[in-house]
């Protein structure tokens, strides 16, 4: 992923949430995962997300970089910060004349190996210093971190009163992915509803993963024969060596389709979000197809030589089966029209959802 991934509305607010956060007052831990985190092409687009977002707010904002072996953090922020009289404590660093009404954005990744494990204390003693500095005029933090160098407060939350995390977390949709491989150029294009059909095949498929999106966006012709050998290449290029990845999806499959509540993703599965290999979709736990294709989870209900397009399978059944059987008549029809409505990129809603599932049913 790249800045094009900032203009997509689902991590649009993204960003929109964290420069909230700040007009309440409150720093902020952004909480990404580890495969994210390590991705400087995505950090240093989340970076500049932020601070043209905070421009576009009036707010002045500047990027924190390390300074050099040796330095601490809170060094590495007066440097950064300050032209002189640097100060020697959080408190006066917060407090500073040169920093008032200023946001840092600090990627803990860019720092030196000390400077990066202090981070996590640095911020808890920012977040009670400032109960006693106040919510205005002072130095505000945003913090892009992994879930274990979040600061860790009574009780074992990660957020208090002065400071909150906003984790990446469900925050792509159908929409994000569909405009996100309308814009690549260079993939096949077919004719047609069946270009239509591809995109959309590709949205769920690809899920919120938009890097496998891009690479079937791509290298997917929409033969449904070629998808899992295709599936299988684009694994073995997110799994970058790590092992255990099968056998870490086959322990969590069981629970891929409980309800996810929450802004972020739930304990149990911390590790696997944290490689990637799972995310929120649409008020639900997904693993990524790479993942399921790992451990031969993914079986396509058709073999290629027999997909039956349903627009002529409703045709077939209004001419000749229709007449002798309306539940499947009802049926048949209902598929089309959400064939078509998602074709278009419009989603189901809720009530025509229940309907279509009612009105299959009795095929099940």
């Amino acid at each position: 992923m790249d800045e094009r991934v900032w203009r997509l509305p689902g991590p649009r607010s993204f960003v929109r949430d964290i420069v909230a956060e700040h007009r309440r007052g409150r720093h902020v831990a952004t909480v990404l995962p580890r495969a994210l985190a390590s991705d400087t092409i995505f950090t240093d687009s989340l970076s500049v997300a932020l601070l043209e977002e905070f421009a576009g707010q009036s707010v002045t904002a500047r990027r924190i970089y390390d300074a050099g072996p040796g330095a601490s953090v809170l060094e590495t922020f007066c440097r950064a910060l300050i032209f002189d009289d640097q100060p020697a404590t959080v408190p006066d660093l917060l407090i500073h004349p040169e920093v008032r009404d200023m946001v840092a954005v600090v990627v803990a990744q860019d720092l030196c190996a000390p400077a990066r494990d202090e981070l996590s204390p640095f911020l808890r003693r920012v977040e009670l210093e400032t109960h006693t500095a106040g919510p205005t005029r002072r130095l505000s933090v945003v913090a892009i971190v992994t879930q274990s160098q979040l600061p860790v407060f009574p009780g074992g939350a990660s957020s208090d009163i002065a400071l909150t995390s906003i984790w990446w977390w469900a925050r792509i949709a159908r929409w994000d992915v569909a405009a996100h491989i309308a814009d690549l150029a260079g993939q096949p294009r077919l004719s047609g509803v069946l270009e239509d059909v591809r995109a959309e095949s590709i949205v769920e498929l690809a899920r919120w993963d938009l890097d496998l999106a891009e690479r079937l966006a791509a290298a997917w012709s929409g033969e449904l024969g070629a998808l899992p050998s295709l599936l299988r290449e684009c694994g073995s290029v997110a799994a970058n060596g790590k092992p255990g990845r099968a056998d870490a999806v086959a322990r969590a499959r069981k629970g891929v389709t409980a309800a996810s509540a929450g802004l972020r993703p739930p304990d149990p599965d911390l590790e696997l979000w944290d490689r990637r290999m799972m995310d929120g979709w649409h008020d639900r736990q997904s693993v990524t197809m790479c993942s399921l294709i790992a451990v031969d989870r993914f079986d396509p209900p058709v073999m290629a030589d027999t997909l039956v397009e349903i627009g002529v399978l409703d045709k077939v059944v209004q001419m000749v089966i229709g007449s002798g059987n309306p539940d499947l008549r009802y049926a048949s029809r209902r598929l089309r029209e959400a064939r078509n409505s998602l074709a278009h990129l419009r989603p189901l809603s809720l009530a025509e959802q229940e309907s279509l599932v009612a009105a299959c049913a009795f095929l099940l």
